[in-house]
């Protein structure tokens, strides 16, 4: 699963609720009053009201239920390259959901000539974020990580889903930061590939890092459901998704976002 080296043709550059309430009707069962002969009155006895009962579902969504289990990933580290991979990050059943949810939803198309030509769809899902921060292990694997005295908390909730057919490509490029207005910055890039040369879907669609002071590029091929995590902004490293030949390629790419060690939680 190593990257392995390979040339390419440069290109131009460019930047990149609610829970349900079950309630269950109570009616009080109250009697007439009995009247006696000697006119003592007594009024009927109060029955005990029945607890209503309350039924609290786990909050979800119906994407964010193709995570069922609690995984530890495994990094593997590469030294040529400010990357660090997560192999079988998601199974291949899950990447499929996936497509096949982005495909339902439709897609949109950004085009630049010679640059920038590839379909995509964002997921505005938070409970799909979560879970996929949570019982993918993400949070786990970040866990003793600080950056500028910000620790990890989440994924931005915008889950972008790219699908690349024949003739896309998304040339030279660095992602830069998130900035959202509760404080919180992104700081790393996720990026997952929801299908792999493995399974011949596709030709070509190769992630090139153009690392500094290196002659020739690193180059990932494309495996189902492995992950990728890199810096944004300025220690970003410069890189471009080559053309693809044939067939179609989707990845998932997600903002992991930065906060102060007290507004964990919040």
């Amino acid at each position: 699963m190593a990257p392995v080296a390979g040339d390419c043709s440069p290109l131009p550059s460019s930047r990149l609720n609610a829970n349900r309430v079950h309630t269950c009707q109570t009616q009080a069962q109250v009697g007439k009053d009995t009247i006696k002969i000697d006119m003592e009155i007594k009024f009927p006895r109060k029955e005990k009201k029945k607890k209503v009962v309350i039924e609290k579902k786990a909050q979800g969504s119906l994407l964010s239920t193709i995570f069922q289990e609690q995984k530890f990933p495994e990094p593997a580290y590469f030294q040529n390259v400010d990357c660090v991979g997560l192999p079988e990050l998601l199974s291949p059943k899950q990447c499929r959901q996936i497509i096949d949810h982005a495909e339902a939803q439709g897609w949109s198309t950004q085009h630049r000539h010679r640059v920038l030509n590839l379909l995509w769809t964002d997921i505005i899902d938070p409970f799909f974020s979560e879970a996929l921060w949570q019982l993918c292990g993400l949070g786990w694997f970040l866990r003793t990580i600080s950056i500028d005295g910000m620790v990890p908390c989440g994924l931005n909730e915008v889950v972008r889903i790219q699908k690349y057919v024949q003739g896309s490509v998304f040339g030279r490029h660095t992602d830069q930061h998130v900035k959202r207005a509760d404080g919180r910055t992104s700081k790393y890039s996720l990026r997952i590939f929801l299908n792999g040369k493995e399974e011949e879907e596709f030709e070509g669609g190769l992630s090139v890092f153009h690392v500094p002071f290196r002659k020739d590029p690193v180059v990932f091929e494309a495996e189902t459901g492995l992950g990728l995590l890199y810096p944004q902004g300025e220690q970003c490293t410069v890189q471009e998704e080559t053309e693809v030949l044939f067939g179609t390629k989707y990845v998932l790419r997600a903002d992991i976002l930065f906060c102060r060690p007290e507004d964990v939680g919040r």
